[in-house]
């Protein structure tokens, strides 16, 4: 949807524009790499490791097998 004057032309668009979507759209893709890298690794502690740092390995399995997208 974008506004338009009195005369019926064009002056800007009210949604984002290309390069922020795709900004966003990287960000997304960057997070969601993130996340899954850092299940990968959780996936891969010990159970001393976990212990450490307070976490079953319920918890880590639970956790490891959520998909990238899910927070």
């Amino acid at each position: 949807m974008s506004t338009r004057s009195a005369s019926g032309g064009r002056l800007r668009p009210d949604a984002l524009s290309l390069s922020s979507l795709a900004s966003l759209a990287a960000a997304a893709l960057d997070g969601w790499s993130e996340r899954a890298q850092g299940r990968r690794r959780l996936a891969a502690l010990d159970d001393r490791m976990l212990a450490d740092i307070g976490i079953s390995r319920a918890d880590a399995e639970r956790e490891a097998s959520k998909p990238f997208w899910r927070a």
